[in-house]
């Protein structure tokens, strides 16, 4: 088997994402306590907050399972941070919206991941960090196939 250099340098880049998404959630956890949210409920909230979403479709984009994304979907419902609106392409798949309150903890959310990545990407170049999420964006479009 030959191994070539695009392969070697997409094994090293799949070991140091593995690496980031580690730190990610680490820094995630820290982050969205003083919210009194946790990393999963941000990546939930900042699905929706980013487009009206079913429970499966945030589970595609985030890479998570249906059921987990459920769970964190009632809670977040539960707590008044986000509504589950009727659907009118599947009726046992409900929309998701950020209520009121969902969108003041959002923004609460954004205020603090904003600074967080000021701090984080001080010193660094803007144009490197664009270069690299499209490559991430081209291996993940490469791995998933056609949508």
């Amino acid at each position: 088997m030959t191994r070539t250099r695009g392969a070697a340098a997409l094994r090293q880049l799949v070991l140091e994402v593995f690496r980031l998404n580690g730190a990610l959630l680490r820094h995630g956890a820290t982050l969205t306590a003083p919210v009194g949210q946790t990393q999963a409920r941000w990546q939930v909230i900042g699905a929706v907050a980013e487009a009206t979403r079913t429970v499966p479709q945030i589970a595609r984009r985030m890479g998570m399972s249906r059921q987990s994304v459920q769970r964190v979907a009632d809670l977040l419902a539960k707590d008044g941070i986000l509504r589950l609106d009727p659907n009118p392409d599947h009726a046992r798949s409900p929309l998701l919206r950020l209520t009121s309150k969902g969108a003041r903890v959002e923004a609460r959310l954004t205020a603090i991941g904003e600074e967080w990545a000021a701090s984080v990407t001080q010193g660094m170049a803007g144009a490197e960090l664009e270069q690299a999420v499209e490559v991430v964006r081209t291996v993940t479009r490469k791995l998933d196939g056609p949508t």
